[in-house]
């Protein structure tokens, strides 16, 4: 009676440790599959996040790019308006240094 006492005694103790290592396995791989799933869900929102910032620095590069073109434009026009200006009134400035001559040569 004493064996069999001693027995059931043990294997209760056995199957208590043993269900209280499965619970804390079942816990374990429980929290192990959160953290999982957590860590996909951030990398799956980084990549979304990276993509975006992607997309607008590209955006932003060729904004500026189109911006750049059109001030070199604006500058090359306003260069060549002057550049025509300051031909004009060196024609008109000859001209009238001519006539001048003319008129001194005639007196």
């Amino acid at each position: 009676m004493k064996k069999l006492t001693l027995l059931i005694a043990l294997t209760v103790t056995m199957l208590t440790t043993a269900s209280a290592n499965f619970s804390f396995m079942g816990d374990m791989m429980r929290d192990m599959t959160d953290a999982a799933k957590e860590m996909r869900t951030e990398a799956t929102d980084g990549m979304k996040e990276m993509k975006t910032e992607g997309i607008d620095v590209a955006k932003e590069i060729k904004s500026e790019g189109i911006d750049g073109v059109k001030d070199m434009k604006d500058d090359l026009n306003d260069a060549a308006k002057e550049v025509k200006d300051d031909a004009s009134d060196t024609a008109s400035e000859t001209v009238d240094k001519t006539k001048e001559l003319k008129e001194k040569a005639k007196e």
